[in-house]
């Protein structure tokens, strides 16, 4: 797997060899389908405008229409680092004309990408400000499957976007006894393609795992033979039915960790460190495993 070519404006052409015949167009298919769905990203989910109550407002001097301001805020890229859960963002001007991303006020471990990306026109000086509260998590194709708490006066929600791949297509080309898989894929600027790709397979390769059994135990037992171990059957409880939110389980399932006995074995300082898992995550995990 090799970076073939930067096809600019984020664009980008990635290249897989060898594939064997026949296995390219399912390959390609399921890396696009990955791309598009599961990628973790960050996006604006909600939005507190001073002077605005609600989305249908308008403000004095101010070209756009508070719509128009929150279909901008949700173009906004921003990389996060890693254990960053969200996080509050200030924008706060005094001026006449546009207002960008740029003048958002970013803290350690915050940046913004795109920051020419227009967020408001002022057509008089006036001043404008806004806080912003941005979040990290698996893209799911739809806002959050965590509701969002709108618990300020003014506070309106954003339909987030946390998805940082926003096109793929991919080319398959005849290379004799094998074939060449060519993924292009348009970015957001927030991940690099190589690691997208690579995120993509990886995530592909977990679920699949659940079907196929890729390890033999060293003892020889298989299937019901292990249920009659010695292994408390709370240690077999999967984690999917802990009822953990949507964060921690799909940071926990990053890690590989399916069952109870497999999280019991992380100390806290080692789950800490698992990529977007943060302290908020860390405390429920925490109080679901003493209750």
């Amino acid at each position: 797997i090799q970076l073939k070519d930067d096809l600019g404006a984020l664009g980008y052409k990635v290249q897989l060899s060898p594939v064997e015949k026949g296995m390219a167009h399912i390959l390609g298919n399921s890396i696009r389908r990955v791309l598009l769905s599961s990628l973790p990203g960050a996006s604006i989910i909600k939005v507190n405008i001073k002077d605005v109550l609600h989305e249908y407002s308008a403000l004095e001097d101010v070209k756009e229409d508070v719509v128009e301001i929150v279909s901008n805020l949700k173009k906004v890229a921003i990389k996060f680092d890693k254990g960053i859960d969200s996080v509050e963002l200030e924008l706060s001007v005094n001026k006449t004309g546009i207002v960008t991303a740029g003048d958002f006020k970013t803290t350690q471990g915050i940046e913004i990408i795109n920051k020419d990306q227009s967020i408001a026109t002022l057509t008089n000086q006036r001043e404008f400000s806004l806080v912003a509260t941005v979040d990290f998590d698996r893209n799911v194709g739809i806002l959050s499957a965590v509701p969002i708490e709108l618990d300020r006066v003014g506070d309106i929600a954003v339909d987030a976007d946390y998805n940082p791949i926003k096109r793929v297509a991919f080319e398959v080309i005849d290379n004799g006894d094998s074939d060449v898989l060519e993924v292009f894929l348009k970015t957001n600027g927030t991940v690099e393609p190589l690691a997208a790709v690579t995120k993509a397979l990886k995530y592909f390769c977990e679920q699949m795992s659940v079907f196929v059994s890729l390890k033999v135990p060293s003892n020889g037992k298989t299937g019901d033979a292990l249920l009659d171990s010695n292994i408390d059957p709370i240690f077999l409880k999967p984690i999917d039915d802990l009822e953990l939110t949507v964060r921690s389980s799909n940071c926990l399932r990053a890690e590989n960790i399916k069952y109870l006995g497999d999280l019991v074995q992380y100390s806290e300082s080692k789950l800490i460190k698992i990529p977007n898992l943060g302290k908020k995550s860390l405390n429920e995990i925490k109080q679901i495993l003493i209750d």
